[in-house]
């Protein structure tokens, strides 16, 4: 059970990584549109 809990604790956290780095690259759009004439 233990692993278990390890395993779905690190997928968790691989979700949470890749949220970051989808808002990350919105801004990063956004940014460039701002930028943009």
């Amino acid at each position: 059970q233990g692993a278990r809990w390890g395993e779905e604790e690190e997928q968790q956290q691989e979700q949470e990584q890749q949220e970051q780095q989808e808002q990350e690259q919105q801004e990063q759009q956004q940014q460039k549109k701002r930028n943009s004439p």
